[in-house]
């Protein structure tokens, strides 16, 4: 059995370091009025499909990462969240800009509900609709 605490500090670590596959994601932070999160990905041809979109898997990724990032705030240094639930409805393609808006629907001491909704652009076409749940892991004392 794996010390929970241990692993957490771990993937802290790898994550802090810059070297986890996902900071691959150059994704930058910009406001939005009443978003707890927003952020923008400049969709270059290393991260689309045939038809020059971003890959459908990378819009899920992208919006799993902006749900995560909303459901830690507010959380103690030792704690993590975890997905546990995700449904994606995928609207159109984001070809320019991804602008990625979410916010918190329900935070609750052991579960966190978030909604992200990805643009084709800021002021472009809703391209797709997320709904999140996020476990929240936090080690027992000793």
């Amino acid at each position: 059995m794996s010390d929970v605490a241990a692993d957490i500090a771990r993937h802290k670590a790898v994550l802090a370091s810059g070297h986890h596959l996902l900071s691959g994601f150059a994704t930058t932070d910009v406001e939005v009025a009443g978003a707890d999160l927003a952020v923008e990905l400049p969709i270059t041809e290393y991260l689309t499909g045939p038809r020059r979109a971003l890959h459908g898997g990378l819009v899920a990724t992208l919006a799993d990462l902006v749900g995560g990032r909303i459901a830690m705030m507010g959380l103690d240094t030792q704690s993590i969240v975890v997905t546990s639930d995700m449904t994606l409805h995928y609207l159109g393609p984001v070809t320019t800009t991804a602008h990625v808006v979410g916010h918190v629907l329900r935070r609750g001491t052991r579960a966190v509900v978030v909604r992200v909704e990805v643009y084709d652009e800021r002021d472009g076409p809703l391209a797709a609709a997320c709904q999140l749940a996020f476990t929240v892991v936090t080690p027992r004392p000793a």
